[in-house]
């Protein structure tokens, strides 16, 4: 598990979606035009908000796209929300002699290309959030 160290950007970002959602944000990433926050476990509905009133309002402020993931100390569930809102079919964790883990995501082919992202972005995200809160030394989609 990665030590999780936030950028002032990053600081900025959690307080004012914070403050807008009224939820717990514990974690962001912001790459190119994309910022996803991790927020406390039951919270994914408030961060979201009705008729996705946050992500909108989020997006006009940061001038992105916005994205909520719910937190779980299950590795496979948090994956599993991590890969959302693409079809997974199959999460397998292969441990390693480090003690870490490869976790090897199986998801409907027609979902393959797009939860990898242009030039891999998505997987990248997914793989740094991932490494950020559990024992996860690698994600890989199969």
């Amino acid at each position: 598990m990665g030590e999780i160290t936030l950028s002032k950007e990053a600081l900025q970002y959690i307080n004012i979606a914070a403050n807008l959602t009224k939820c717990s944000i514990i974690d962001c990433i912001s790459v190119e035009d994309r910022i996803v926050f991790v927020v406390e476990k039951g919270q994914l509905g408030l961060a979201i908000g009705n008729n996705a009133k946050n992500i909108e309002r989020l997006k006009k402020i940061f001038n992105k796209n916005v994205k909520f993931v719910e937190y779980d100390s299950d590795s496979e569930k948090f994956i599993y929300n991590l890969f959302k809102p693409f079809k997974v079919i199959n999460i397998k964790l292969e441990e390693r002699r480090d003690g870490s883990y490869v976790a090897k995501i199986e998801v409907d082919t027609r979902d393959k290309s797009k939860a990898i992202g242009k030039n891999g972005r998505n997987i990248e995200i997914i793989r740094k959030l991932a490494q950020r809160h559990h024992p996860i030394s690698d994600v890989q989609i199969i």
